[in-house]
């Protein structure tokens, strides 16, 4: 090459090289990044049965609009579904249509925290060119001569819970008797009769409500044939936070794509009867509570230790290291939690929890509001010192994360966090002896010391004002006198205790 190019070349080699570091250099700003999950994988892969896909179809196109993470279904019949999870060692989310799969599969290890999304009935369905009204279909007409019965094979929930529902009754063994087509999942068998290959079938009520020109008939001894519906966070989970994200999604914005799929609402459990001490009774139960509720339930505690002679052994803590001690196997006789996802990570262990309070996340200053801060981006100024919550010891660190990835400042925010505390109190106090510039708490934690602090609200994102449920142990042997602990916690007295604190009562506005 000649040397009257070298200078040129020279000159595009620098261009190329310097192009390359601002490249490595460069991090988005607060109006540079769309709101998201963090950098790295973002598809939560979900094993979902098939008489759920219709609402799992119609909440993932909802939850992928609103947060930009990618939902991938793979679809089938629940205990295939189970077999490929196991095998496959893969997977986010596992969402059989009945609750008896996640129980083999926690069994197994392979997932963890659960959530209610729903519950399912079984209908017989017939063909809608069938030679009778539905309300004149019995099962006689099942039963006769030339009847072609298309039915979910065993490894279906539905067929499944069909066969335990009605053993009992004699109807299984003439079910059996009829010779059914076993069909791979509850969808074939609905696709089967609607196509006339076969004459009826005993489906879910959600995937009948899928196929308006079937004949429904809800007969007798079908309403034994029940399934609850869970959604499990699997253990291997690759996306694990985007994964409880969604899960928590279809436990709650996103129950109404179940609902219009005909999906009915989680079953209720009992709850148990409440009582105080009886005499003669050693009265003690153990209380673990994330350490944000310790001002509003202290007082509360004491009159129900004082009236119902009761010891109540306080443990307050950052709920993630509470989950970690219960992992672990300590066993509380009651849990209450700063956040529903905390709540989610021992679900196993609780009974169905009550939302009592709501709290909302502020940026907590210097009385005067020194630097002028106005909303989370400007925590990223230049030498401003900042604290926040751990993300992993407790539910403000984690409430605190989401909320910086969903406002598109996460990368920003952190490079001036100096300070990770498990509590909002001890953010609190260093702000108020000068160690820090500015910290992101709760209301609650900034409350007690309006004088020398102002609070900032947190608004527009939804996780911000996070929900503070209370659970009883399914194992404790103490249910009854935990259960009177939170009728006294839920009392008008202790809603004007937490109120005065900058709480507010039972669940928070629709997020």
């Amino acid at each position: 090459m000649s040397m009257r190019y070298a200078p040129w070349l020279a000159f595009v080699v620098s261009c190329a090289i310097l192009i390359g570091l601002l490249a490595l250099w460069w991090e988005p700003t607060a109006n540079d990044a769309r709101p998201g999950p963090p950098q790295g994988r973002t598809t939560v892969v979900i094993y979902t049965a098939a008489a759920l896909r219709p609402a799992v179809e119609k909440a993932a196109a909802a939850f992928e609009h609103d947060t930009k993470i990618k939902i991938e279904l793979r679809v089938g019949a629940s205990e295939d579904l189970l077999s490929k999870l196991k095998i496959a060692g893969q997977g986010d989310l596992f969402l059989p249509a009945d609750d008896s799969y996640v129980a083999l599969a926690r069994a197994s290890g392979l997932v963890e925290q659960d959530y209610a999304v729903g519950s399912l009935t079984a209908v017989a369905v017939f063909g809608a060119d069938f030679p009778k009204d539905a309300k004149d279909i019995s099962w006689d007409d099942i039963f006769r001569e030339g009847f072609r019965l298309a039915q979910p094979n065993p490894g279906t929930a539905i067929g499944k819970r069909t066969r335990e529902g009605l053993e009992p009754t004699g109807l299984w063994a003439r079910i059996m008797a009829t010779r059914p087509v076993e069909m791979g999942t509850v969808t074939e068998a609905a696709n089967a009769v609607k196509l006339g290959s076969a004459d009826g079938a005993i489906i879910w009520d959600a995937t009948a409500a899928q196929y308006p020109q079937l004949k429904v008939v809800r007969l007798p001894n079908l309403e034994r044939v029940t399934a609850s519906v869970t959604v499990a966070v699997c253990k291997e989970a690759q996306s694990r936070t985007e994964a409880r994200w969604f899960a928590e999604y279809l436990a709650g914005d996103g129950q109404e794509h179940f609902r219009a799929a005909g999906v009915a609402p989680p079953r209720e459990k009992p709850k148990p009867k409440a009582r105080g001490a009886r005499p003669g009774e050693k009265a003690e139960i153990v209380l673990y509570a994330g350490a944000m509720l310790r001002p509003a339930i202290e007082q509360t505690i004491r009159e129900f230790e004082e009236r119902e002679h009761v010891t109540v052994t306080r443990v307050y803590n950052g709920c993630g290291i509470l989950v970690g001690q219960m992992r672990a196997g300590r066993e509380p006789d009651l849990y209450f939690a700063c956040d529903p996802r905390f709540m989610g990570e021992v679900a196993d262990l609780f009974l169905k929890p009550e939302v009592v309070s709501n709290n909302q996340l502020v940026i907590a200053v210097p009385k005067g509001n020194p630097h002028a801060l106005k909303e989370l981006s400007d925590l990223g100024k230049k030498d401003l010192k900042v604290g926040v919550g751990h993300e992993q010891q407790c539910a403000l660190g984690a409430i605190t994360r989401e909320t910086f990835i969903k406002s598109g400042v996460y990368a920003k925010v952190r490079k001036n966090v100096v300070v990770e505390s498990p509590t909002g109190d001890l953010l609190v106090n260093q702000i108020l002896t000068g160690a820090l510039d500015a910290v992101v708490c709760y209301v609650s934690n900034v409350t007690p010391n309006l004088d020398k602090l102002d609070a900032i609200p947190v608004t527009g994102i939804s996780c911000a004002a996070p929900e503070q449920p209370v659970a009883i142990a399914r194992g404790s042997a103490n249910q009854e006198l935990a259960a009177k602990l939170v009728e006294y916690i839920q009392s008008a007295e202790s809603r004007e205790r937490f109120e005065r604190l900058g709480f507010g009562w039972g669940r928070g506005p629709k997020k």
